[in-house]
């Protein structure tokens, strides 16, 4: 279990600092620049167009929903879910 929490924990870490870029990207160029997911997938070399158009039709309509998204969005709703899943019991 506490890796699990430890997972979770970095996922949030995670999910501020990529709030931080975006918010450091927006201080520089002077208007808003939120990345989304299928951006910041691209820069590592996914390509989440391929992705989208080959899955099956649900799941092609919630992945383009997702892509859509900030990333700092999805993975930080992950990382918290988790780290309300598995908190510690007393």
């Amino acid at each position: 279990m506490a890796a699990f929490r430890f997972i979770a924990w970095v996922l949030v870490a995670l999910a501020i600092a990529l709030l931080g870029a975006d918010g450091v990207s927006s201080l520089e160029t002077g208007e808003p620049v939120m990345r989304t997911t299928e951006s910041v997938l691209g820069l590592i070399g996914v390509n989440a167009a391929a992705l989208i158009e080959n899955s099956p039709g649900g799941v092609s309509q919630a992945l383009n929903t997702i892509m859509g998204l900030p990333l700092w969005g999805v993975v930080g709703i992950i990382g918290v879910v988790l780290t309300l899943i598995f908190r510690p019991m007393d």
